[in-house]
């Protein structure tokens, strides 16, 4: 397919969004995760990455064909786990990063009148999860002090676990922050303004209701299993 780019500079901070131009406000678009990482290769070549982390589970396969063909310094994960809402495992009210920082959508907190022990609650299994994850992946430490960092999803939503992740890393040190991403909103693209660099988007969409599974024809929540057969692949490489 040809790639039409179309770069666009967000108030003073001059954030690159780097998009699909022919792609915008459609969907059912990728076949599969792994084929849309493959699409986000001619939009990082020119971009010297130090570090390459993926955002378990459904960002591993799309960072897999990105991977191969630059075959960074360093592959981590990046475990940053959705504070999801009491009633529902699709709606998030935060993100937790791998320090226990909380970083909360308090608009959403008060418009449900949701309790703070429930917050809690939710805070400390979003918690257990990101432990759990570090044991199944048996994950190493690692510093992104004075690094160009790319950070590979399969979509954005609201936006909160980037967000916690991109602050997670600058406040580590990082010398740049790069995120790559096959769809997302450009309401919550512009949340990540001051935190990172540059942001590539194949499909960016101004409708609403907006959801990730959109954009993929083949859409499917990524078992911990296949997640961690094809880290293992890369950990070879």
């Amino acid at each position: 397919m040809l790639i039409n780019k179309i770069n666009v500079l967000l108030h003073e901070n001059n954030l690159v969004i780097a998009e699909n131009e022919t792609l915008r406000n459609k969907y059912s678009i990728f076949n599969s995760r792994k084929e849309a990482g493959t699409q986000l290769i001619s939009f990082l070549e020119k971009d010297n990455v130090d570090m390459m982390l993926a955002i378990p589970n459904g960002g591993i396969p799309v960072a897999e064909p990105p991977f191969y063909h630059f075959q960074p310094k360093e592959f981590n994960l990046l475990l940053i786990r959705k504070v999801h809402v009491p009633w529902t495992q699709e709606a998030g009210m935060g993100a937790v990063t791998p320090d226990g920082n909380v970083f909360f959508n308090q608009e959403l907190i008060n418009s449900y009148n949701i309790d703070e022990e429930a917050v809690e609650r939710k805070v400390k299994d979003a918690m257990d999860v990101i432990y759990e994850r570090k044991r199944f992946y048996d994950l190493s430490e690692y510093n992104a002090k004075d690094k160009v960092i790319l950070i590979i999803d399969d979509g954005i939503a609201s936006g909160f676990s980037m967000i916690a992740g991109a602050t997670w890393l600058r406040e580590m040190g990082a010398k740049k922050i790069i995120i790559a991403v096959p769809t997302a909103p450009l309401d919550s693209l512009k949340r990540l303004e001051d935190l990172a660099d540059k942001i590539i988007c194949l499909n960016i969409r101004t409708r609403y209701p907006f959801a990730v599974a959109d954009a993929y024809k083949n859409w499917y929540d990524v078992s911990s299993n296949e997640a961690k057969n094809i880290l293992n692949e890369i950990r070879k490489v």
